[in-house]
């Protein structure tokens, strides 16, 4: 039984090996090329209340009147802290996407145990943006 040259098999294994390594180098520019354009949108990036009203209850649900600084935004959610040091999330359910110098409002589902919260956070679908936890008004 014949097998194959071991200048052919030094052929092929480096062939397989490049193959291997353009299709991982394809893979990785493209996964860095859109992170860094998801990550550029949000530089310099802010949001904040309107005002020293926010965020508050509205019956069970968490409202809070936000403006966009400089970066539009979206998927806002509601970070909740809990007296216990529990930590919810709960979406806007108001779907609120601002433009660049906007300003909108923004609303939980139903909160859990509304009596025990210490403080809020708000956040966007820019990780970096975000108003830090803040106790309810």
């Amino acid at each position: 039984m014949k097998g194959i040259s071991p200048i052919v098999a030094s052929v092929l294994l480096i062939a397989i090996t490049m193959a291997v390594a353009a299709i991982l180098a394809n893979w990785v520019t493209s996964y860095t090329q859109t992170t860094i354009q998801n990550t550029q949108t949000c530089i310099g990036g802010s949001v904040s209340y309107v005002s020293a009203d926010y965020p508050k209850l509205d019956g069970s649900n968490l409202i809070a009147a936000v403006e966009a600084r400089y970066v539009p935004l979206s998927d806002f959610k509601f970070i909740v802290l809990y007296d216990d040091d529990s930590v919810k999330t709960y979406d806007d359910t108001l779907d609120t996407t601002l433009a660049s110098g906007a300003v909108g409002t923004i609303k939980s589902g139903t909160v859990s145990s509304t009596s025990s919260i210490k403080k809020v956070r708000v956040s966007s679908n820019c990780s970096n943006v975000y108003i830090d936890f803040t106790a309810l008004r």
